[in-house]
Order: C-alpha cells, then structure tokens, then sequence
C-alpha cells in the first residue's frame, strides 16, 4: 500500500514539473489512426503524375488571375508545404501553381527514366508560367541512391552526385526569365530531419510519456545537398524548418496535442498549417 501511495505521489510530481505528460488516445491532432493519410491538399487533388506519365500534373491554388504566379517545385517534401503556402496563397493573392512528383529527386541526376523525362518536362512547364518567385524543396533522406555504370552506390556515395545535380536545377530556376527581370530568387525550404522511428507508433505505445518520443536534430547526411547546393547557387539564407520542428537538442513527435510527424519523414498536413506564419515571415514576399 506504502508503495503504490509511493509511485502515485511520483506521478503526480512529474506531471507537475511537466517532465511526464499523459494524454489519451483519442486527444491527439490528427487522430493517430488518421494521420498517416493527413497529407495535405495537393497530395488528393490528382497534382501528382504517377509511373509512366511524364507531363507535370499542375494544381492552381490561390487566386487564378493573379499577377503574381509562385511555383512550389519538388518531390513528397516540397507537397507537404503545400498546406501553409496553399493558406498564404489565399491571403497574399498568390497564383499558386505546383510541379510535385514523389520519389523523383529535383536535383539534375540520373535517377530513373519517368523520374527524369518529367523533371527535364516540369522545367520547360516551368519556364512557360513565368513566375515571379520558385519555392523547392526535396527529401535529403535515403532514398535517394544513385547508380553509376549499373551498380547502385550508397546513399553517402550519391551525396556528391546529388549536390552537383542539385546545384544544376538551382542554377536553371534562377535563370528563369521571369525572375531575372524582376531581380528575384529561387527559395529553398530545407530538408527536416528524419526520425529514427515511426513517430505515431511511438506515440501510441508510449501515452504516459509522450516526450520520449524524441531524437536528435542531426540530419543523416551532413547538412544536406540541398543546402550545399544553395550555397553553391548563390541563393541563402535557406527556410530551416528544424528550427520550428526542434528544440536545440531534441526534436519531438508531437507539439502539445499537435501530431508533428505523419511518418518518419513528413510533418502532418494539420501542423504544417500553424506554421503558415511562421513560413511567410521568412519566405520574404
């Protein structure tokens, strides 16, 4: 009895301090179950070319006659900043045009025939909307691993490819007419860091303790080829969004009840949408 009154009292001294948080199953946004599928508005509004279709698929968002055309240009990581820019778009008289194919790298590699037919299609279509600013972003995770004379190299291998290739597409946007004209630049969100876990299993096992559900703000490849490849192109200061998503030594799975991670490597739809402030205060137009 001394003992359970012992681990009670614990309990409640943890929650007091803020050092262990409970919260129920069903209280999480979005729901646990459902937030595997909470990918945003372009994921659903057929804006993505799949398999062997190599014409980019463009969704307008925003305001259709608008003067001021934004392209968001990029693979599953420049989607899910679909929601806030989709937001900002509506507020800022944005004709929001999209170019998003999943697992196809931005950058100018060999990676695979469709990928590569579409990338070389999205730049001309591109070109053709005359934008007046271009928003990129691309995964820097592992999927990206290139091959070289039939043999697949490892993803730390790929990395040197993949910033030249990068600095390539860069490179090509920015010289854009439309953007030359008007003295704009390209602008890179970088990359988040991938979780090493499925952050919405770790939520769900661990309800008495939802902040273990933590990992270190290291990305897996050095800083990454998109912001090397920024750098090289001229175009920084880059969005971080790990200064949003993370705290200096950790990031979490969740921000209060807010679900951050819909999967390793994707923020959920539903927290993308509170940081359309914080996303338009530093995109700088």
């Amino acid at each position: 009895m001394k003992t359970t009154l012992k681990l009670h009292l614990c309990l409640l001294v943890l929650l007091s301090l803020g050092a262990l948080s409970v919260t129920s199953a069903g209280a999480w946004v979005p729901a646990l179950d459902e937030v595997a599928t909470d990918k945003g508005e372009v994921a659903y509004d057929d804006c993505r070319p799949w398999v062997e279709n190599v014409k980019p698929l463009m969704c307008v968002y925003g305001n259709p006659e608008s003067k001021t055309t934004v392209a968001l240009v990029g693979d599953s990581h420049a989607l899910q900043w679909g929601p806030p820019l989709i937001r900002l778009a509506k507020r800022r008289d944005w004709r929001l045009v999209t170019f998003i194919r999943a697992n196809c790298p931005i950058a100018a590699v060999p990676y695979e025939r469709y990928c590569d037919q579409w990338r070389s299609n999205a730049f001309e279509a591109i070109e053709a909307e005359r934008p007046r600013h271009v928003i990129v972003s691309t995964s820097i995770g592992g999927r990206y691993r290139l091959i070289v004379n039939g043999e697949q190299l490892s993803r730390r291998a790929s990395e040197p490819m993949l910033v030249r290739g990068m600095t390539r597409t860069l490179r090509r946007l920015n010289r854009i007419p439309s953007l030359v004209r008007r003295g704009t630049r390209v602008k890179l969100i970088r990359d988040q860091v991938t979780a090493p876990f499925l952050p919405p299993l770790c939520l769900e096992r661990r309800q008495l303790n939802p902040a273990s559900c933590r990992f270190r703000p290291t990305r897996l490849f050095g800083p990454g080829f998109d912001w090397v490849a920024a750098k090289q192109a001229g175009i920084l200061p880059a969005i971080d969004p790990v200064k949003v998503l993370c705290r200096p030594k950790w990031c979490y799975s969740h921000q209060g009840e807010m679900v951050v991670y819909r999967d390793t490597d994707h923020i959920s739809a539903t927290f993308a949408r509170t940081l359309t402030g914080w996303l338009g205060a530093r995109l700088g137009f």
